[in-house]
């Protein structure tokens, strides 16, 4: 059986769209693990996670802002992230 080019475009670009979701879904709940919530079981949304996220992010900023010494320069930061400044794909 052959197949419209078409048909194979779209199973294609289906594919290469199931791998993006994939990577959208994996790393929405690696982020929903590292931001704690009460009870620690919650199941939170995308938004809700975002929103935590950013609140937590604040947080541990201003912790490190409070342990600072007065007039010491700001910590660089690590993070797993490609010089673009997107994450790195694993499809």
């Amino acid at each position: 059986l052959s197949r419209s080019p078409q048909v194979v475009l779209r199973v294609s670009t289906n594919g290469r769209e199931r791998c993006r979701q994939q990577n959208v879904n994996g790393a929405f709940g690696e982020l929903r693990r590292l931001v704690p919530t009460h009870p620690p079981d919650r199941k939170l949304s995308k938004n809700q996670v975002l929103r935590l996220a950013l609140r937590y992010i604040s947080f541990l900023d201003q912790v490190l802002t409070d342990q600072e010494p007065r007039g010491g320069g700001r910590r660089g930061r690590a993070g797993s992230v490609e010089e673009d400044g997107s994450p790195a794909s694993s499809c």
